[in-house]
């Protein structure tokens, strides 16, 4: 054991003998209720826990999510702008520009597949527009930080080609929600899930709670008096 361990425990119990002598009398039963109810707390919260973890049902369906949400839509309000959308940078004298530029405003599944045959044309591309981005996270990614910069181009189903001396990129902006809109489904899922997994286990919880005490009064460990 070391001594810096040693002098610490010598001067806690110094301290605390000195607290109890000092302290009076209420503020000793008030501390000591403190750490009963600590104590209480701490043995209800693991046991509940633990009892959880073998009896919750922990998945969440796509369906109980988009109940939830069509029920609910108006609580989720966006506090920004996003977006969602897709893009390719090229070379500046890339012979296939007016082939991707079709591709990437159709974009059906042999666009797609078309894209992904040539991709190793691309010095990047960013095709995955199910994802949800912030305009200026975005748009960070085809060198256009400024929001004076990008802000006409906000707008859904809108493409527009940008060049700068080496490359060209051809964007498509999918689909625009702005601030205070409805947030989208596929952003805020798992957000929802939480949500749903926190109310199941608080009627789980209360559920079982109850369940405590109708078995206490049927076994006669407890008695309520009227």
């Amino acid at each position: 054991m070391s001594k810096n361990y040693i002098d610490k425990w010598i001067k806690e119990q110094l301290l605390l003998e000195k607290a109890v002598f000092n302290l009076n009398p209420s503020q000793q039963v008030y501390l000591e209720n403190l750490i009963q109810q600590y104590r209480n707390d701490l043995f209800i919260k693991t046991y509940q826990e633990e009892w959880l973890k073998t009896r919750m049902d922990t998945l969440v369906t796509s369906d109980e999510i988009e109940a939830y949400y069509k029920d609910n839509k108006q609580n989720f309000k966006l506090h920004q702008d996003l977006i969602r959308g897709r893009y390719v940078q090229l070379p500046l004298a890339n012979f296939n520009k007016v082939s991707v530029s079709r591709a990437m405003k159709r974009f059906n599944e042999t666009d797609r597949n078309f894209l992904d045959s040539i991709s190793l044309q691309f010095n990047s591309a960013y095709l995955n527009d199910s994802v949800w981005f912030r305009p200026q996270a975005f748009f960070n990614r085809i060198n256009m930080s400024s929001p004076k910069e990008y802000e006409r181009y906000l707008k859904s189903k809108r493409f527009f080609e940008i060049e700068d001396s080496i490359d060209l990129y051809l964007v498509f902006v999918e689909e625009l929600r702005r601030r205070n809109e409805i947030a989208p489904l596929s952003h805020i899922t798992p957000t929802l899930k939480h949500i749903l997994l926190n109310k199941r286990k608080l009627e789980t919880m209360r559920q079982f709670e109850n369940d405590i005490l109708e078995e206490a009064i049927k076994n006669k460990t407890l008695e309520i008096y009227e």
